[in-house]
């Protein structure tokens, strides 16, 4: 939580994708018919989520940022940029974390970090540093080379490092300190979470040294995760409700426990011609699944297309 109360959103938002990334302060990724599911719903409860620092009790979320970053890139886009509130959150997000370095420093000291002229130090004395693994280009570089400029000056030496490794060789095999990647992919067009969450059971969970399956890179296991997935394989694909209560007990356990920094959704862009097909996801109308050709939820895809007759 320390860490990620360092971070402005605003910032990494332009840094990355030029403002065009889709914040989402939860672990859950802002599209498919997790808006209406998870992020509408869920607002209520983020506002008045409450973080104990040690010294004080402080609500970090900001539901403004979305409308923050809306303005920056007004200027540039015009009209181009929606002025509906809920569209506005759709594209940019509903919120994420305020920046708050003074509550950050609090829950660093009750940890028992030192910060010794501007330079945190861990509790054994040693400076605290590490190095970011990160993309070796694109937007998720300029991400990971902000996060770790806003952590440096923030007293934190780390490092980004632009690692052609980072997916085939480095996250499996644990070789790395922190890293800008995505472990959490879901369905898209259905609450379940079985997509990615069912690899989080500790059951999978590989020991220091072994290799790790996707996608639960940071190798992190909770009993209270286990009881979730365990259920989520219970519970019927097509219940909806039921889905929708596990996704939000495994949301605010992430929340709580902050074992990962959900930042953005990986905003893609596909292409699909209408002439001789139909029935392809559309983000409004028919939001059944996120329209991916690389990913194995085309295959669900397909299944829904009908001919034309042209």
């Amino acid at each position: 939580w320390a860490l990620t109360l360092l971070f402005d959103p605003v910032e990494m938002s332009m840094a990355s994708y030029r403002g065009a990334a889709t914040l989402s302060a939860i672990a859950m990724p802002p599209t498919g018919t997790h808006i209406d599911d998870y992020f509408v719903p869920m607002q209520d409860w983020l506002k008045n989520f409450e973080l104990d620092t040690g010294k004080e009790k402080i609500k970090p979320y900001d539901p403004t940022v979305g409308d923050q970053i809306a303005a920056q890139v007004k200027p540039q886009f015009g009209d181009a940029i929606p002025t509906d509130p809920l569209a506005i959150k759709k594209s940019f997000g509903f919120g994420w974390w305020k920046k708050n370095p003074q509550a950050a420093q609090e829950l660093l000291e009750a940890a028992g970090f030192t910060n010794q002229g501007g330079k945190w130090m861990k509790p054994d004395g040693t400076p605290f540093k590490f190095t970011l693994n990160t993309f070796t280009d694109g937007v998720i570089n300029r991400l990971g080379t902000d996060i770790a400029q806003q952590w440096t000056q923030a007293g934190i030496d780390v490092t980004a490092f632009a690692d052609p490794n980072i997916y085939t060789q480095n996250l499996p095999n644990g070789t790395y300190e922190a890293a800008t990647a995505w472990s959490i992919e879901t369905w898209g067009g259905n609450p379940d979470l079985s997509f990615f969450l069912d690899s989080w059971h500790s059951q999978f969970l590989a020991k220091p040294g072994e290799v790790q399956t996707a996608r639960n890179w940071q190798r992190w296991s909770d009993p209270r995760l286990d009881k979730i997935i365990e259920t989520v394989r219970q519970t019927d694909f097509s219940d909806h409700d039921a889905n929708v209560k596990l996704g939000d007990d495994f949301i605010k356990l992430m929340v709580d426990e902050m074992p990962v920094i959900p930042i953005m959704s990986f905003n893609v862009f596909s292409a699909y011609d209408t002439r001789h097909w139909t029935g392809f996801p559309t983000a409004e109308a028919n939001p059944y699944a996120n329209i991916v050709n690389n990913w194995s939820n085309s295959k669900y895809i397909l299944t829904q297309l009908k001919p034309t007759g042209k």
